[in-house]
């Protein structure tokens, strides 16, 4: 297997794109169905309740394929967004909406806790909070969400890289996901 950095990665998706004509949607919904996958395969959905934990980026908009997957798959899902999601841009915005067509529950917070009872009454944790791109110690209302992730007992699953990992030295930011799978 080729281990790649950052850049390599970023490379990739950008010759997927550019030289490939490969949409940046498909990119996305490939991602999402390889959590689903590993969720499918290690978890199992039926008679579980998920929620699904999506930062500002395209990190995020896999968390929202994640979620349509998982919600025709008849499993109840919810969706909370840190932050702003009108922030969302392409293919992320994208499937944001779709996700706000299916009406699955989505919630946008801006302090952990509000999303305490959320987590407590749900089953499967997805992290899609940061992507392979987080440079930057993870503060605030970010740290306060991991902490109480971590603190949930419940399985986890990261899409990319688990929330608060540097892509390309491995060291923990601040505070990282302990996720079960990625």
């Amino acid at each position: 297997m080729k281990v790649s950095n950052v850049s390599e990665m970023r490379a990739m998706d950008s010759s997927a794109m550019v030289r490939f004509g490969i949409p940046e949607e498909i990119l996305m919904e490939n991602a999402g169905e390889g959590v689903c996958s590993v969720i499918r395969n290690e978890i199992g959905i039926v008679g579980k309740k998920f929620i699904i934990f999506c930062g500002l980026g395209n990190n995020g908009g896999d968390g929202f394929v994640v979620a349509r997957k998982l919600f025709s798959n008849g499993a109840p899902v919810r969706v909370v967004i840190l932050g702003d999601g009108s922030r969302y841009r392409g293919a992320a915005a994208l499937n944001l909406d779709i996700v706000a067509r299916l009406s699955i529950p989505v919630q946008e917070i801006h302090s952990a806790e509000s999303i305490k009872t959320a987590l407590y009454h749900s089953d499967v944790v997805i992290d899609a909070i940061f992507g392979t791109g987080l440079a930057r110690p993870v503060e605030g209302m970010y740290r306060d969400v991991i902490q109480l992730i971590n603190g949930s007992r419940r399985p986890v699953v990261s899409a990319d890289i688990p929330s608060g990992i540097a892509g390309d030295t491995g060291k923990i930011l601040g505070e990282c996901i302990r996720a079960d799978f990625t």
